[in-house]
């Protein structure tokens, strides 16, 4: 099993519409209209963007944690699809999630359940907001893709795995990424990223049976057009 390639998924904004269905709930749980999750976030923190307090951003997030909504956020369309393929290719799917493991009961099961009731297929999950830091110290040599809907976790992984495909994930409310989206790679659907991380693997095993050397990867440095 540590011969095979490593690619490292994102659940919420990237396999799960987790930015819609929080602000859906956020909605009824503070009685007040939220923006539409289309609508472009011109990098304002979400508290900021849904025009509440730090503090009832917290509490509503804590709720929506706490009140098992993790269990049935919708799912993007080729999820499962992504992740057969993957693992057909003969590399491993590896969940890196921000998500706090441990900090709440229900975390760990009801990632897992989504996970099941949505046909995803995996190998290993890893929580919480150092999991590109734990996926280098575990497996390094090993990643191949990185699939990330974040700019500053996308940047992060950028820095820990050149050699890999790390894509971003393009959603409304990271058009803007901090100043460098020069060099975002911008995937728009799972269809996309399944051609690209495939090719990510391919690579991968090319260069471990030494046909090719260690090549610039696809998006680096440059912007595909939305």
């Amino acid at each position: 099993m540590r011969t095979k390639p490593i690619v490292a998924l994102d659940i919420d904004g990237t396999l799960g519409d987790y930015h819609g269905h929080f602000l859906r709930f956020a909605q009824d749980w503070i009685g007040k209209l939220m923006p539409d999750p289309e609508e472009i976030n011109p990098g304002l923190r979400l508290h900021k963007f849904m025009g509440v307090s730090l503090r009832t951003y917290r509490e509503c997030k804590l709720a929506y944690r706490q009140g098992g909504l993790k269990r049935f956020m919708p799912c993007y369309e080729g999820a499962a699809e992504l992740t057969i393929a993957i693992r057909r290719a003969g590399a491993e799917v590896w969940i890196c999630t921000t998500r706090p493991y441990l900090r709440l009961d229900s975390i760990d099961p009801d990632t897992r359940e989504w996970l099941r009731r949505n046909r995803i297929w995996y190998d290993a999950i890893l929580y919480g907001d150092d999991k590109y830091r734990e996926l280098k110290r575990q497996a390094g040599p090993r990643v191949a893709g990185v699939l990330e809907d974040l700019p500053e976790l996308w940047r992060e992984a950028h820095r820990l795995f050149p050699h890999a495909y790390v894509l971003l994930r393009d959603q409304p409310y990271n058009r803007i990424a901090g100043g460098d989206t020069t060099i975002v790679f911008g995937i728009k659907d799972l269809a996309h990223a399944q051609e690209v991380l495939l090719d990510s693997v391919q690579q991968w095993k090319d260069e471990k049976r030494g046909n090719n050397g260690i090549q610039e990867r696809p998006g680096a440095g440059r912007r595909v057009a939305k």
